[in-house]
């Protein structure tokens, strides 16, 4: 799923948290590529039949194998490049679309302390780049707060609180210190700006990472390296279409990008091995009509990649595109929700039902999204797949969590869904 701001925003009510701020008419551009069948089995196409452990395959492969898939990455184009290869195994042209993102209010980051990496978004402003050294304490970073002689080559850890997120950074900077992590002191991640920006790279955390780190200090001497990823880049869309198709009639997709701290099991390996597998269940059966399937990139920047895809779209190819099902974290235990469109949840509820899966319908919350919401920005009805467990974005959100009976049933409801679209 999706963290943003528009980032921001929506970053901080994709993971639940608690944020607090400082003060088209062309046709995709497509670039062919190639390779590889299915690790699956030996047959890419198989039966007409839904598989989960065809798509845990996809799964671990991305998650497991590839690793973190941040956009404009050489894993995110490893991803892309394995997505490709399955697709076109299964018949479909496939093509990749690139397009530039620019990162520049959201820059993902994250902090490394020995063996444990957790996540964290660098304020507004910071710089990009790496900065490493010991860890100290610096309470709410107040001048008092730094000792008298500095802290010259130090990261300070710091309590959200009492004065600015700039004023915090900049007394850091002063006392000598290279990095500066702040944490949250309410649930959720920090986020926010520094006006006129930073010397040294800035970042927040959960409170809860703040507290391991402060352990860690309390213990003896931490070493910590603060990580903030540039901010431009390009990063690419696999796109495929039945053969001889000129428009799509659906798409089913979801974002194969993760964050930087995690190979992203669930989020979205699990989309993307679901979408997987229901474009070769769908080739394999013959559905009829023009089914296309879309793995989106830079999700995890503001759902860069599927307003990239959208824009592209000429009128004609709007007016055609009937529905789109959006496929994110669906690989865990929890209960499947269905998200969008009344008459689209209720035609995946009656599916579910008659397979016997459960299901129920909710909502994201406020200023949250997903890829769907590119499309439904243009009147296209949308309906989203999830099972958020809480997990994601974390070191956490690894392949142990995936089960291949949750990414079947997640499968089943969205092929039948489009079969059920499909019918005369």
């Amino acid at each position: 799923m999706r963290l943003n701001g528009v980032a921001l925003a929506l970053l901080c009510a994709v993971l639940g948290a608690a944020c607090t701020s400082g003060g088209g008419d062309k046709a995709p551009t497509v670039e062919p590529s190639a390779t590889a069948a299915p690790a699956a089995t030996a047959t890419p196409l198989g039966p007409a039949e839904v598989d989960g452990a065809r798509a845990f395959e996809h799964v671990r492969k991305l998650a497991a194998e590839i690793g973190p898939r941040l956009a404009g990455t050489p894993g995110e184009r490893n991803a892309a490049a394995y997505i490709e290869e399955q697709l076109k195994s299964y018949g479909y042209t496939v093509s990749l679309q690139s397009f530039e993102f620019d990162a520049t209010q959201y820059l993902p980051a994250r902090v490394d302390a020995g063996e444990y990496a957790g996540a964290a978004v660098a304020f507004g402003g910071s710089i990009a780049g790496e900065a490493s050294g010991p860890l100290v304490r610096a309470g709410i970073g107040r001048r008092e707060d730094f000792p008298a002689e500095g802290i010259a080559g130090s990261i300070v850890l710091i309590e959200r609180g009492t004065i600015t997120f700039a004023d915090k950074v900049r007394n850091a900077a002063a006392a000598g210190a290279v990095g500066v992590i702040i944490y949250n002191n309410e649930p959720g991640l920090l986020v926010g700006d520094i006006p006129g920006g930073t010397t040294i790279p800035a970042v927040g955390v959960r409170p809860e990472v703040g507290q391991d780190l402060g352990s860690r200090i309390a213990t003896g001497a931490a070493d910590v390296k603060v990580t903030v990823t540039p901010p431009r880049g390009t990063a690419v869309n696999v796109v495929a279409m039945p053969p001889g198709a000129a428009t799509c009639e659906t798409v089913t997709g979801g974002h194969y990008d993760s964050v930087a701290v995690t190979g992203g099991a669930d989020d979205n390996a699990s989309g993307t091995g679901a979408v997987l597998e229901v474009a070769r269940v769908t080739a394999a059966s013959r559905l009829p009509g023009a089914h296309c399937f879309v793995l989106f990139s830079a999700e995890e920047l503001g759902l860069v990649g599927s307003r990239a895809f959208v824009e592209r779209l000429r009128s004609a190819e709007l007016d055609a595109l009937r529905v789109m099902l959006n496929l994110d974290v669906v690989g865990n235990v929890e209960q499947l929700t269905l998200i969008g469109d009344a008459g689209l949840a209720e035609e995946a509820r009656v599916q579910a039902q008659e397979l016997g899966v459960d299901v129920v319908t909710g909502e994201l919350p406020p200023n949250a999204g997903s890829d769907h919401q590119s499309f439904a920005e243009q009147g296209v009805p949308v309906l989203m797949f999830n099972r958020n467990d809480g997990l994601i974005h974390t070191p956490e959100d690894a392949i142990g969590r995936i089960q291949a009976d949750s990414l079947g049933d997640a499968v089943s409801v969205a092929y039948e869904t489009l079969a059920a679209l499909s019918a005369p």
